[in-house]
């Protein structure tokens, strides 16, 4: 699975879904973090509406969106302008390096990110998390949940078989990497939206003098 060609073929819906499916995950997402003045990653698709959002709530602040190719970079600037997301810093880099120095960031969102990965991924994918984050720094996270109702059970099935339209999304616990690595929860919330799976999660990663 490569998330490069993923992130491009839902580009041109992914703002509507985010409206439709994610917009009550997203909310919860904004209300909590209360950045303003911070340094933020984004990692998500190019074409995620969240991202102006964040952009706008953190305006005294720096924001830096992560791309893993130019050709996500160049879609993701092009849709920064056309909805006038000013102060967005996009910054380009193979799966899965963050180009930036240890404990830079507040916090990092990694919406539509962790369920377009593979979970042997997840452990490395966490790590560099964790490294670029400050001592009790955030993650929020909204991602496809394991199904619990037959509506559930329904869209997993949907985009088990249909690929043009999950693009490989499939529902992915990272709460137990998350713990390995050092990270309190915060927030841990199962929404559904017109029945499809979504989880939010919000984890605080502790400093080492706390984890001894």
């Amino acid at each position: 699975m490569n998330i490069t060609k993923s992130y491009v073929c839902i580009s041109w819906f992914f703002n509507i879904w985010t409206k439709l499916i994610e917009s009550p995950a997203r909310i919860l997402e904004a209300e909590d973090s209360k950045i303003g003045n911070s340094k933020i990653l984004i990692i998500s698709p190019p074409t995620d509406g969240g991202i102006k959002t964040l952009v706008e709530m953190n305006s005294k602040g720096e924001t830096f969106l992560l791309c893993f190719s130019d050709e996500i970079a160049k879609m993701a600037e092009r849709y920064s302008n056309q909805h006038n997301t000013t102060n967005l810093n996009i910054c380009v880099e193979n799966f899965f390096t963050i180009p930036f120095n240890d404990r830079y960031f507040d916090a990092v969102f990694a919406n539509c990110f962790f369920d377009f990965c593979q979970e042997k991924d997840f452990n490395m994918i966490t790590l560099e998390i964790q490294r670029v984050l400050k001592d009790k720094g955030k993650i929020f996270s909204v991602y496809m949940d394991f199904p619990s109702s037959i509506a559930g059970k329904i869209w997993n099935f949907v985009f088990n078989k249909i690929t043009f339209l999950s693009q490989g999304c499939h529902p992915v616990d990272i709460r137990p990497v998350l713990s390995k690595h050092n990270f309190n929860y915060k927030k841990d919330i199962s929404l559904k939206r017109f029945g499809f799976p979504i989880k939010y999660i919000q984890a605080v990663k502790q400093k080492k003098s706390d984890c001894i």
